[in-house]
C-alpha cells in the first residue's frame, strides 16, 4: 500500500464503522492513527456481532477488528478535565500553529 500519509498523525476521537473506517483507510495510507476510546467500555461498535460472520478466535466483532486495523489506540475520559488535557496536548515535534 502507498506511503501517502507517511508522517500524518491522525487522533481519531469517533465510534461506531463510519469514522472508523475512513481512518482505517488511512493507515492504509500511511497515516499514524491514533483512537481514542472511552475507558467506560469502548467504542459501541465492539458489542455488536457481524451479521452472518462468527466472532474471531478472540470473541472481538469481526467489523470492529476491520475499522480498526493498523491503528493504535488509548482509552482516555475526556468528559473529565485531565482526561480532555491529555488530548489536547500537544507533541513535541508536532509544530505550534
Amino acid at each position: 500500500m502507498s506511503e501517502s500519509f507517511a508522517g500524518i498523525r491522525v487522533v481519531e476521537v469517533a465510534g461506531w464503522h463510519m469514522v472508523p473506517a475512513a481512518g482505517a483507510v488511512l493507515a492504509d495510507f500511511g497515516a499514524e492513527v491514533i483512537k481514542v476510546e472511552n475507558p467506560a467500555g469502548g467504542d459501541p461498535q465492539r458489542e455488536v456481532p457481524t451479521p452472518g460472520v462468527p466472532e474471531s478466535s478472540s470473541g472481538v466483532s469481526l467489523t470492529i477488528e476491520q475499522s480498526n486495523r493498523g491503528k493504535r489506540s488509548l482509552a482516555l475520559d475526556i468528559s473529565r478535565p485531565d482526561g480532555m488535557a491529555v488530548l489536547c496536548r500537544r507533541s513535541p515535534e508536532i509544530p505550534q500553529s
